[in-house]
């Protein structure tokens, strides 16, 4: 199945979760299926929005690096949880959504986003 055949099997004339113009949650059944913004239920899309705002504030946190997979040499930290705790952790792998370059860096944006974004993100 393809991308879009899924979204028509989840959207076509059902009901939807979606932002409006003006960022509100709203739900309709639709026939807009091919809409990125569908989402199936409202875990789905504060989950959806959830990942939104970690990424812009690692956008914002990381300027303008981004992790070179090619340089061994270079660190890189990912947000994980341990024992109940969000923590960075080193990587040389891609394995997570988003990469700092150091934990000064990722703790801010632990900090930043917070226990309970994090938890809406991994749980």
């Amino acid at each position: 199945m393809t991308v879009d055949e899924i979204r028509k099997a989840l959207f076509f004339k059902k009901e939807a979760y979606f932002l409006d113009m003006f960022g509100k949650v709203k739900c309709n059944q639709t026939t807009l299926y091919s809409d990125r913004n569908n989402c199936t239920d409202r875990q789905h899309i504060e989950k959806w929005l959830a990942i939104n705002d970690l990424l812009t504030v690692a956008k914002y946190v990381n300027q303008s690096w981004n992790p070179d997979w090619g340089n061994k040499g270079e660190s890189k930290y990912a947000i994980v949880c341990r024992n109940g705790k969000f923590v960075p952790e080193k990587t040389d792998a891609p394995s997570s959504i988003v990469y700092f370059r150091s934990v000064q860096d990722t703790l801010q944006v632990i900090e930043t986003v917070g226990e309970k974004l994090l938890e809406e993100i991994f749980f």
